[in-house]
């Protein structure tokens, strides 16, 4: 009894053991039974296509033209015929200033001129009799000459009375009033041309290369509640040959006919190609994993994923650029990618 006593312990021992390692190899059994786990995932066919690299830059809207109309003549203004906001056409009179006394004085040259005129009609027949000098004669001449021209300037100050549109544009800005006496070289208007704008816009260093006087150039007015708005195609009419001393970027400027929407001081978009590409691949930017010194896609082998290494170029908006790793024909996974790894069971689903 004492003996069966000492080895009961070892017998319990041993029965656990045999009992475990049973159930060991039960659950290696069922683990080795068991499915293995499939990811579902969606695919994109890799195609090569030409496509344009660009890149977006804010920029501003200037007017085609932008006059302020200064007073040539002192007086009081004596009618308006404009207000903030008319359109008019080049060669319109905005405005009339007080022209009496101009009157009065071209009358007076006039009647000078035509009193010197008749009377060197007279010194001219009268030269041959021998009743009149060619000294005489010569400083009447000289006279009808200086009075003549002071009948022109008078004309001139005439017509600078009623100051008119240089170009076709928009009264953007009365400086006076109706009534107002004014200096010469006092501002009256301000008149903006609108129906071309000005898109100026800041080009870096590293993409200044790239554009030439006569490039087009995609235009992007700013989302108005929410609405997408319609590019505007602008041509490049200059490039800064020098950089911005602070900023180190070129100004340029594209012209663009206003759609009737935009107003200068506008901000706008303004999209550039940088490089035609011919044949070229381009992935979703999402569809991209790893790190920057380990850039990978997943393409499905079979029916499990592959981790591929790619080498990026630029983006194309919501795309990236593949210089390397890629052809076309392969489907790359763009949904559920963050869920494989290389050699994971996958189902294709649709598209």
């Amino acid at each position: 009894m004492k003996t069966f006593k000492r080895i009961l312990p070892v017998l319990i021992a041993c029965l656990v053991f045999f009992l475990g390692g049973c159930n060991a190899q039960k659950e290696e059994r069922q683990e080795e039974q068991r499915p293995e786990k499939v990811i579902p995932v969606t695919v994109e066919t890799v195609t090569r296509n030409d496509i344009d690299e660009t890149f977006i830059l804010p920029a501003g809207l200037e007017a085609w033209e932008d006059i302020v109309l200064s007073s040539q003549i002192a007086g009081p203004i004596q009618q308006l015929h404009v207000r903030e906001g008319d359109r008019v056409k080049a060669g319109t009179v905005l405005m009339e200033i007080d022209s009496e006394t101009i009157r009065s004085q071209l009358r007076s040259d006039r009647e000078n001129v035509s009193v010197i005129s008749r009377t060197l009609e007279r010194y001219r027949n009268l030269v041959g009799e021998g009743l009149v000098s060619k000294q005489e004669l010569e400083n009447l001449e000289n006279n009808l000459t200086a009075a003549e021209s002071a009948l022109r300037t008078r004309q001139l100050q005439l017509d600078k009375s009623t100051p008119r549109a240089p170009v076709s544009g928009v009264i953007d800005y009365l400086y006076i009033d109706r009534g107002e006496y004014i200096d010469a070289g006092k501002p009256l208007v301000r008149l903006v041309q609108i129906d071309r704008l000005k898109v100026i816009a800041d080009i870096p260093e590293k993409d200044v290369r790239y554009l030439s006087v006569g490039d087009t150039v995609k235009v992007i007015p700013a989302r108005i509640q929410g609405d997408d708005p319609e590019p505007i195609s602008g041509t490049i009419d200059f490039i800064a040959f020098a950089a911005n001393e602070t900023s180190r970027t070129y100004r340029t400027r594209i012209i663009i006919d206003n759609p009737g929407t935009l107003r200068p001081g506008m901000i706008v978009r303004a999209q550039f190609v940088r490089r035609e590409l011919k044949q070229a691949i381009t992935v979703p930017l999402y569809a991209v994993v790893g790190t920057d010194s380990d850039t990978a896609v997943f393409v499905v082998s079979a029916d499990t994923a592959r981790r591929v290494p790619v080498v990026i170029g630029g983006s194309i908006g919501q795309r990236v650029l593949i210089e390397q790793g890629l052809e076309a024909g392969q489907q790359l996974i763009v949904s559920g990618q963050q869920l494989v790894t290389d050699g994971t069971k996958i189902s294709v689903g649709s598209n």
